[in-house]
């Protein structure tokens, strides 16, 4: 799915509601949009590779907050992913994946318990791509990709979040993730194989397809079957203004 608008991006920008102020007892300085973002592997804690895109979507909304909104309400934030992001070894990462698809499904339903009617926006780079991706579509038994997520032996993954985040998500963007496959909907790049711990050919998520880019490209040693590190580092740089557009049109898509 490649993105498009017949809009200039600065004027999608314009045409973003203003926040609503909650009057029932919730946080009333909740902002319009807000990012959670998960970092790559051995990153120190933080947004490590994830804050490229973080930062791109802070500025770009955040540039144009005085034509969206005279109120005091912030326009976007973003918060970090709080997990180990360890892979010295197979057992250390499937561990560490199991700690951050958990603590992707506790940062979600914190933030939407506070916020019911913030607009979400999720970005994972490499394992922070995986653990966003095994809370929104469903986590196998083992991180190498088998075992049942859903229904079809496996191939109709089902979210591990509640209704209330599955109806504010606006946009999923993941990069280098090593769930990637090649051939599922959403996914982005030249990457033709998929990552080590590969969803299983025809693999869905109904509940987040049509919000959902993944990308990964030729020569990735992690999303795909490459030797490259140098290729897994830049796809920040190299789609991440491809990415901030699909954004905005998701969360002007409602």
């Amino acid at each position: 799915m490649r993105p498009s608008s017949l809009l200039p991006f600065h004027l999608l920008l314009l045409t973003l509601p203003p926040p609503t102020l909650s009057h029932d007892g919730k946080d009333e300085h909740c902002p319009l949009l807000h990012i959670l973002s998960a970092r790559e592997t051995t990153a120190p804690p933080g947004f490590g590779s994830s804050i490229t895109l973080t930062q791109l979507l802070l500025s770009a909304f955040n540039h144009n907050s005085s034509s969206l909104s005279s109120t005091t309400t912030p326009i976007i934030t973003a918060e970090a992913i709080s997990y180990p992001a360890l892979g010295d070894n197979t057992s250390e990462y499937a561990a560490s994946v199991t700690t951050g698809t958990a603590a992707v499904i506790k940062q979600l339903s914190t933030f939407n318990a506070r916020c019911p009617d913030t607009i979400l926006i999720l970005h994972g780079f490499s394992q922070g791509g995986q653990i966003i991706d095994d809370a929104l579509c469903g986590a196998p038994h083992d991180f190498t990709g088998t075992g049942k997520v859903g229904e079809d032996g496996g191939r109709i993954g089902r979210p591990l979040v509640g209704r209330g985040v599955v109806g504010n998500v606006a946009a999923v963007i993941l990069m280098g993730s090593p769930r990637f496959n090649a051939g599922r909907r959403g996914d982005q790049g030249t990457a033709k194989a998929g990552g080590f711990a590969a969803r299983p050919e025809g693999f869905s998520c109904p509940a987040f397809d049509d919000r959902m880019l993944s990308f990964c490209d030729d020569g990735d040693p992690f999303c795909s079957n490459g030797a490259d590190e140098e290729v897994h580092r830049r796809y920040g740089e190299v789609y991440g203004k491809e990415a901030l557009r699909f954004v905005v049109e998701r969360v002007l898509a409602g």
